[in-house]
């Protein structure tokens, strides 16, 4: 009974906060991918990127403490399908720790995480609740290092620092050197540790594929240009 109270209020907020953050941030995140049966196209210009399209782990110590202590592995995927659907839509994706909080907590009403620690159970569950999963897909499987990539694979490389045994998850380039994006932004497990193992996904539609990665590059640049600045 409680759990039926609790959905209904939760729905009840969500519906009422969807609309608003639909137009604030021209996102079709918060409407489960579902498609608007009276809309009329618009063309945008898009001038420039104006912010990476997932904050920080540490902007959600206030917001989400799971997210901000447990959640390089989630942001990561998140990341990673939002530079997806901006392709994919062509609609630019920029969102606040308010919306992935919401976010959150209905993957997680979903069985996909996991509410204590962030675990990912399904990062292809993940893709179809962001109405991606044709175009993207997780192996269920980790790969070593010695993995070569193939040309559709985004990767996302799991480190470990030895001496205080944390790991942490980054994207990756294929060369595996060179980070697209860090949810610490410097992590001290990456500058510290070493890689050891890696996530492959694969990009199953390829008439975005290229697109996908250019703005992938794009984003990897701007992370370390913010990094230099601050």
């Amino acid at each position: 009974m409680n759990n039926k109270m609790f959905l209904s209020i939760y729905n009840f907020f969500y519906n009422l906060l969807k609309d608003y953050f639909i137009k604030k941030y021209k996102s079709e995140l918060l409407e489960s991918a579902a498609c608007f049966k009276n809309s009329y196209k618009e063309t945008v210009k898009e001038v420039e990127i104006h912010r990476l399209a997932v904050p920080l782990q540490m902007q959600f110590k206030e917001q989400n403490e799971v997210i901000s202590k447990f959640g390089c592995y989630f942001l990561c995927i998140l990341f990673i399908g939002f530079a997806v659907k901006e392709i994919k839509n062509s609609v630019e994706k920029c969102f606040d720790c308010f919306e992935i909080d919401l976010l959150f907590k209905g993957l997680v009403s979903k069985g996909c995480l996991r509410g204590d620690n962030a675990f990912v159970n399904s990062p292809n569950a993940i893709f179809a609740n962001l109405g991606i999963d044709e175009d993207i897909f997780f192996e269920e499987k980790h790969h070593p290092i010695s993995y070569i990539p193939s040309e559709s694979d985004i990767l996302i490389g799991k480190y470990k620092d030895t001496s205080s045994n944390f790991y942490h998850f980054v994207i990756l380039k294929s060369d595996l050197k060179t980070i697209i994006w860090d949810s610490l932004g410097n992590s001290k497990t990456v500058s510290n540790g070493h890689l050891e193992s890696l996530r492959a996904f694969k990009i199953q539609n390829k008439a975005i594929l290229e697109r996908v990665k250019d703005r992938l590059e794009f984003y990897s640049a701007k992370f370390r240009n913010n990094l230099e600045v601050a």
